[in-house]
């Protein structure tokens, strides 16, 4: 029986202050939870746990950059 495990987080962008928010609002209307890092020098990591890393990938590239 496995009583705890340790989910995996997977990387899926990296950008300024404003993409990140734009990117995190879209994830979240997915259902898909983010943490986020500050990778120093203007920009922020957005991680997802693996198992929505595919479902992640789809939403940040079906999103319309203008």
């Amino acid at each position: 029986m496995i009583t705890s495990r340790k989910i995996s987080q997977v990387n899926v962008f990296a950008g300024s202050p404003w993409e990140v928010a734009s990117v995190k609002s879209l994830l979240n209307a997915a259902y898909i939870q983010v943490s986020m890092k500050d990778n120093g020098l203007n920009s922020i990591l957005i991680s997802v746990p693996c198992e929505y890393y595919t479902a992640a990938m789809r939403v940040i590239n079906n999103r319309k950059v203008s």
